[in-house]
C-alpha cells in the first residue's frame, strides 16, 4: 500500500506536502467571543498533523469583524491577537512535518450582519428563530470586502502560512454571486456569466496583488450551497471551463472541487468523469478532490446486528492514481481518525473508527 501515488510527495511553486492528503476544512465553533484560536485548536490541528496528514486546510476564518462571520466562536483571521493564535497552530504543524492553509472566509448572506448580491429574506434558522435581513452589497462593502480578503491574504503568508485557500463554495458570499437565485443585480456583478464571475475574480486578483506572484493560492467551489443542495451552477463542461480558466489567469494555482460524492460523473449525460477530473483538465492546474472519502455506513452481521463502519476509502484514493486529481481531502473521517494516514497506508483501514456526532462536542 505504501506505494499507492496518495502517499508520494506533492509539489506545486512553493508548496511541498509529504503526501497528498489534505484535511478538509470543516468548521468547529470552538473559540470565546475574541475569535483567538485557543490552546484546544492549537493541537487539533497539530494531532492531524501528528497523524503525518500533509496539508492542513484550517475551518473558515472569517476575515472581518464587520459581516464576515456569522457567531464570534469562530476563530477569525484579523487582529493582531487572533493572527499571533493562528501563527501557534502553523508553528505547531510545521513541528509534525505538515503545511497548513488557513480557509479564508466571508459568510456572506449567512453572517450575523448579513450582506450579499441582493436584497432578500432567508428563511428561519433549524430553531425558527428568524434571520436579519441580507442586504445588497454596496460600493463601500465591496472595497471593504476585497481590501479584506487582500489583507487576510498577505496576514497569512507573513505568518508562514505555507498556502491559503480561498472559500468560494457553498453559497457563501463569493459563490453567491454565481447564483441566479441569488443575483438579481442589474450592474456590472449581475445577469451574464461574466459579470457574476467578476466580484470573485476580483477578490483572487486583489489576493494575488498581495502575495505576490510565488505564493500559491487554492480556490474551493461547488456545483451546491448549504441552503440549496439542489441548485447546479455548472450544467455542461463549457460552463465550468469559462470558470476555472478565468480563476486560474486571475491568479489561482490550485482547486478545491466540492462535491457531495468525490466518485459520481460531473455531467453524467457526457462522460463518467468526476468534477475534480475535469476541473483538473479543462484547467490545466491541480485539483483537490473531496466528499463521501471513507464515510460511514451501517454494517449488519449474520445475525441481525448493527454496528457503524467505514467506506473503503481506495476508490476515492485511485482518483489521484489515475490522474483525476492531485490531492484528496478528508473530513469527519480525520476527526474520528487522526492516524488515518498511518492507518490506511499500512493497510489497516478496515479498523477506523466510525465518525460519530458526539466528536464534535469537542476538539481533543
Amino acid at each position: 500500500m505504501q506505494s499507492h501515488k496518495v502517499f508520494t510527495p506533492f509539489e506545486h511553486k512553493s508548496l511541498r506536502l509529504r503526501n497528498r492528503i489534505a484535511m478538509a476544512p470543516m468548521t468547529r465553533r470552538m473559540v470565546k467571543d475574541d475569535g483567538i484560536p485557543t490552546k484546544d485548536v492549537i493541537e487539533y490541528y497539530r494531532q492531524r498533523a501528528q497523524g503525518e496528514v500533509g496539508l492542513i486546510i484550517s475551518e473558515g476564518t472569517p476575515i472581518d469583524g464587520l459581516h464576515a462571520c456569522d457567531t464570534l466562536t469562530v476563530p477569525r483571521f484579523e487582529t493582531l491577537d487572533q493572527l499571533e493564535g493562528w501563527k501557534k497552530v502553523v508553528q505547531a504543524v510545521h513541528e509534525e512535518g505538515g503545511a497548513f492553509a488557513p480557509q479564508i472566509w466571508h459568510t456572506g448572506r449567512f453572517g450575523a450582519d448579513p450582506i450579499g448580491p441582493s436584497n432578500h429574506q432567508l428563511p428561519p434558522r433549524a430553531d425558527g428563530s428568524e434571520r436579519p435581513p441580507v442586504k445588497a452589497m454596496t460600493e463601500e462593502n465591496f472595497a471593504q470586502v476585497t481590501k479584506a480578503y487582500a489583507k487576510a491574504a498577505l496576514s497569512a503568508k507573513e505568518i508562514g502560512c505555507d498556502t491559503i485557500e480561498i472559500h468560494g463554495a457553498h453559497g457563501y458570499l463569493l459563490d453567491s454571486f454565481l447564483s441566479l437565485s441569488n443575483n438579481k443585480r442589474d450592474d456590472q456583478y449581475g445577469g451574464s456569466w461574466k459579470n457574476r464571475m467578476r466580484f470573485p475574480l476580483e477578490v483572487v486578483r486583489a489576493i494575488r496583488q498581495a502575495v505576490g506572484e510565488d505564493y500559491p493560492i487554492i480556490y474551493r467551489f461547488s456545483q451546491w450551497q448549504v441552503d440549496n443542495y439542489a441548485e447546479i451552477k455548472f450544467h455542461r463542461p463549457e460552463e465550468l471551463e469559462l470558470w476555472v480558466k478565468e480563476l486560474v489567469q486571475a491568479g489561482v494555482d490550485i482547486l478545491h472541487a466540492s462535491t457531495y460524492d468525490a466518485l459520481e460523473p460531473a455531467f453524467p449525460d457526457v462522460s463518467e468523469e468526476t468534477l475534480s477530473g475535469w476541473t483538473r483538465r479543462l484547467s490545466g492546474v491541480p485539483c483537490i478532490a473531496v466528499g463521501k472519502v471513507c464515510s460511514n455506513f451501517t454494517l449488519r452481521g449474520a445475525y441481525g446486528e448493527e454496528k457503524d463502519a467505514v467506506a473503503d476509502p481506495h476508490p476515492a484514493m485511485d482518483l489521484v492514481e489515475k490522474g483525476e486529481a492531485d490531492l484528496l481531502a478528508l473530513g469527519r473521517t480525520l476527526i474520528a481518525n487522526p492516524d488515518w494516514v498511518k492507518q490506511v497506508r499500512e493497510g489497516n483501514w478496515q479498523d477506523l473508527k466510525a465518525f460519530d456526532k458526539s466528536m464534535l462536542k469537542t476538539l481533543v
